[in-house]
């Protein structure tokens, strides 16, 4: 096997022109905030690209993680192994809902340093799914004015050298994206005086809030042990108010979730979510099956007015007519 040697990214004009959508973006940040929340720690994530390809120009609509050989010591080794089988099958399923979605490439979430090893031997193992995958880098300590997204497209010089050539891209956004967009930039802008932002402030005043009740809820559950032990007076206009409390709360035993009346209540609520469902689908089968009537309607109706004695109408493709009744069919109708 030729060994191959790996150069650094170069800036160039690349050989195909790329369009990008905000989501591929919103997926790989967070995808790279869940993974540094659970680890507590810097590393590396990789996933691959879903995009469209008309001749030279790629459009990258989405993106899903990759699943590692070996994800403990993935950032420590001059290599990573992706897990083939999984990444085939999840491209066939992918294929079999996305019929225009193809693999396109890679990301990562690395700085200005990144390890070109490590995206050479992506490129080892993805070259089966796409001769010249682009690899998409997400810096997530860069500090500048445009996006922190670098686009590299892979060119194999002499069959041995692996070129990263960093190529342009543009922003393109459809109309669902740019509500998503909207959203997330309307409550995640800071007032420049604290890092939070305003989603980080409304949860912690949900959580506050919910702290607060559970702790009065705790008072008034020792309350009830002293009334009930005899070592307080017993409050009867207090005790109607500390009953109406508890028929405000939900209903659910967490214990053992047994609780007969909450899955009575449940059972009913999944019941009609699910019929609704259905009604949904059979609502729009049937506006299906009405515009192949109406089509089929309009069909017929040209044939039948094209059609005279003599004519092609109520003649199969040997001169034989067509009869069923009183009336005349054509041969592909009977």
């Amino acid at each position: 096997m030729a060994t191959t040697t790996t150069s650094a990214a170069t800036t160039g004009k690349g050989s195909v022109t790329l369009s990008l959508h905000p989501l591929v973006i919103m997926n790989i940040a967070e995808h790279y905030t869940r993974v540094r929340v659970q680890t507590t720690r810097t590393t590396s994530v990789y996933g691959a690209l879903l995009g469209k390809i008309k001749g030279r120009h790629i459009e990258l609509c989405n993106t899903f993680e990759f699943k590692l050989a070996d994800v403990s010591t993935a950032t420590t080794r001059a290599s990573v192994t992706i897990d083939m089988e999984f990444l085939t099958k999840k491209l066939e399923l992918i294929k079999q809902v996305h019929p225009d979605l193809d693999f396109t490439g890679w990301y990562t979430v690395e700085g200005k340093d990144w390890n070109s090893s490590i995206m050479s031997s992506f490129y080892s193992q993805l070259a089966s799914l796409n001769e010249s995958p682009l690899l998409l880098r997400l810096d997530p300590i860069g500090v500048s004015n445009e996006l922190p997204i670098h686009a590299y497209e892979t060119i194999v010089d002499l069959g041995t050298k692996i070129d990263f050539i960093e190529i342009s891209y543009t922003l393109i956004t459809e109309e669902a994206e740019r509500i998503g967009i909207d959203h997330v930039a309307r409550y995640s802008v800071t007032d420049g005086t604290s890092d939070t932002s305003i989603v980080s402030d409304q949860i912690a005043i949900q959580y506050n809030a919910i702290r607060l009740l559970y702790q009065r809820m705790l008072v008034l559950l020792e309350y009830v042990r002293a009334i009930k032990q005899g070592q307080l007076e017993r409050n009867d206009d207090l005790l109607r108010e500390i009953a109406s409390l508890c028929q405000r709360l939900p209903i659910i035993n967490t214990d053992d979730n047994t609780n007969q009346t909450f899955r009575e209540d449940f059972d009913i609520q999944q019941s009609d979510v699910a019929l609704l469902a259905l009604l949904a689908c059979c609502t729009q089968e049937i506006s299906t099956l009405n515009d192949y009537l109406n089509k089929f309607q309009v069909v017929h109706d040209k044939q039948q007015h094209s059609s005279g004695p003599g004519g092609s109408f109520g003649y199969g493709s040997g001169g034989r007519r067509m009869v069923r009744g009183g009336a005349y069919f054509p041969a592909s109708f009977v």
